[in-house]
């Protein structure tokens, strides 16, 4: 059951918590400032309490709602282009194709991604006025609702994030009440990862909203269907990424024997529409940009100061380990 918000008729917890989920691409020190602008879907009614804290590929912060004992805690994803090598890189990088089990408690079948363990690790470790995000939470107040939230990489690891923190509370305040909530987020693991933490971790407190034709949250579950992913007007997947998601896949399945799939099953689909423009890649970049999200969602954008619009964005190299968008 999901907590009733003060001003709950003017937006949802969807639209608010991919608003906080768009604001984390904000530089760290203009946060609170974002947080502040009542044009956004969070109203100016989210305050700051921890963080952000910040490693050379994540940032997470926490937030609190004026009104009540609500709570976010909100993780970014990376920026970051889209082109041939992408999704090559984003193999290598993610450590995808080497799976450890799932720990948190011990599920006997569950395995997440190599990658996606140690982006958990790094979010565990970090620090705001000397206290990490546990310590934090277990100070909270008796009955306290907790979301975990984030879009694309922050959606990834809100997966592993939410999961770990509500088995090492439940030792000290089970009373919390943990809510995830991910957008555009590619899987973390298996089928039997997946399904525990759909159908015993948080029995149907957990969502995944997605652009159905973004192609982020097909990673890694359901490549093959990026080949023909743009309906017309939207363009056509050049026949060298067409070449590469048929090798990608096939590694997968074939040299690493794994397998990945998404929780909460068909999740919560919006409906994405292609455009006119002619270049894969750049539609690709628009499907998944956080203002088109916030757009599908009928929610206020967010403009990032410094973060360029989906068409001008470059090719770099791939800041951590871990980035996805």
């Amino acid at each position: 059951m999901l907590p009733k918000f003060k001003n709950s008729t003017t937006y949802t917890a969807d639209q608010i918590m991919m608003t906080l989920s768009a604001i984390a691409y904000a530089n760290p020190g203009d946060i609170p400032a974002y947080l502040a602008n009542p044009k956004y879907a969070t109203m100016g009614e989210w305050n700051l309490v921890w963080g952000p804290g910040v490693t050379t590929g994540n940032l997470m912060y926490v937030v609190k709602y004026k009104y009540d004992n609500i709570y976010a805690v909100v993780i970014r994803g990376t920026v970051v282009s889209f082109s041939f090598a992408t999704l090559v890189d984003l193999y290598e990088d993610l450590d995808v194709g080497t799976q450890m089990p799932w720990r948190y408690p011990q599920v006997p079948g569950a395995f997440v991604a190599g990658g996606t363990l140690y982006g958990l690790s790094e979010l565990a470790s970090m620090l705001s006025n000397g206290m990490t995000l546990f310590e934090f939470l277990a100070s909270l107040p008796d009955r306290a609702f907790v979301f975990a939230t984030g879009h694309s990489l922050g959606g990834c690891l809100t997966t592993v994030l939410a999961p770990w923190l509500q088995f090492r509370l439940s030792a000290i305040n089970p009373s919390l009440i943990m809510l995830p909530i991910t957008f555009a987020a590619p899987t973390a693991g298996n089928d039997v990862f997946a399904n525990w933490y759909t159908t015993k971790a948080f029995e149907g407190r957990s969502s995944r909203l997605y652009n159905q034709i973004d192609i982020i949250p097909m990673l890694w579950a359901n490549l093959p269907n990026m080949q023909n992913l743009f309906p017309p007007p939207g363009p056509s997947c050049p026949s060298y990424m067409k070449d590469i998601i048929s090798v990608v896949n096939d590694w997968l399945v074939d040299v690493d024997k794994v397998s990945y799939s998404q929780p909460n099953g068909n999740g919560n689909p919006l409906p994405g529409s292609a455009t006119k423009v002619t270049d894969w890649f750049l539609e690709a970049s628009m499907q998944h940009d956080h203002n088109y999200y916030l757009k599908l969602l009928n929610a206020p954008p967010v403009s990032i100061s410094g973060m360029a619009p989906a068409r001008y964005i470059k090719r770099r190299r791939l800041m951590s380990g871990l980035a996805v968008s």
